[in-house]
């Protein structure tokens, strides 16, 4: 193994645990009451448990996808963007399971502190999206470069909007013609 790849997943290792522990400091932030874990009902676990099943099917199925196209020669993504590829997949199933069946958040979620950080986590890896493609480093030798992790994180932060906005206009609707108006 050669010294840039040690480098590299050193500093991938220490963006992770950078990441995690950026994580809990915005879990204490987002939660009303300052604690790290999200708190649910038994109905909203029993829920976010068929979520997790579903966006594990969603990892085996795009991992199945992404080895046929591999076979097949037609990579179109560094091996780091790839495997990130099935994980995407995984929670924007999850997410989505949850969202639609209203388990997305905790009963101590502070919401609109959540959308802050929703909209920094956006704007962040927007921001490293463009960086990358201004210096000519989001396509790597014909191919879609680590950068397009970052794209990721903004199409599944989008992803979420649109369904939490979604979600939300079609429960108004539900609870004004319930109410008679």
């Amino acid at each position: 193994m050669d010294k840039l790849n040690v480098f590299k997943s050193t500093g991938v290792a220490a963006g992770i645990i950078v990441g995690l522990v950026i994580c809990v400091v915005l879990f204490k932030f987002m939660n009303s009451d300052s604690r790290i874990a999200t708190r649910y009902d038994e109905r909203q676990k029993a829920v976010r448990g068929k979520a997790y099943m579903y966006g594990f099917w969603g990892c085996v199925i795009a991992a199945a996808a992404v080895m046929v196209f591999d076979i097949g020669g037609f990579a179109v993504a560094g091996r780091f963007a790839t495997d990130f590829f099935i994980i995407f997949v995984g929670i924007a199933v999850q997410v989505a399971y949850s969202v639609w069946n209203d388990s997305y958040y905790g009963l101590n979620t502070n919401k609109k502190r959540f959308f802050i950080v929703c909209i920094v986590a956006v704007a962040l890896n927007l921001f490293t999206v463009i960086m990358n493609i201004r210096m000519g480093t989001f396509i790597e030798n014909g191919m879609i470069g680590d950068s397009a992790v970052n794209l990721m994180c903004v199409i599944l932060f989008a992803l979420i909007g649109v369904e939490v906005a979604v979600k939300s206009i079609i429960d108004g609707r539900s609870e004004s013609e319930e109410s008679g108006e």
